[in-house]
């Protein structure tokens, strides 16, 4: 019983210690969100202005995946919030051309 009492809490209580974020993770978390949130925000403009109904339906799957994605950001691996961070910036730049903005 003497380890118990050199455990976390956590530990202690049958749970497993998941330390902090450190402030470059919070920083990349939150860039992994907003890039995220501005794909599927540009998804969702696309979707109301778009006529014709197959390409409606196309921009609804899309929108359907980034919305996923945006409820799985806190459970993404390391190596996918660097996909995020390096494959939505150009992504996204692309969407809001297609906008007009």
């Amino acid at each position: 019983m003497p380890d118990e009492h050199n455990k976390h809490i956590t530990e202690a209580l049958g749970g497993q210690y998941i330390p902090p974020m450190t402030h470059e993770e919070r920083k990349e978390r939150e860039r992994v969100r907003n890039l995220i949130e501005g794909v599927a925000t540009c998804y969702n403009s696309l979707v109301h202005l778009e006529t014709d109904d197959a390409r409606r339906d196309e921009l609804l799957a899309k929108r359907a995946h980034y919305d996923e994605e945006f409820r799985r950001r806190g459970s993404m691996t390391p190596e996918e919030r660097q996909e995020v961070l390096r494959t939505y910036p150009a992504l996204l730049s692309q969407l809001r051309t297609e906008l007009g903005e």
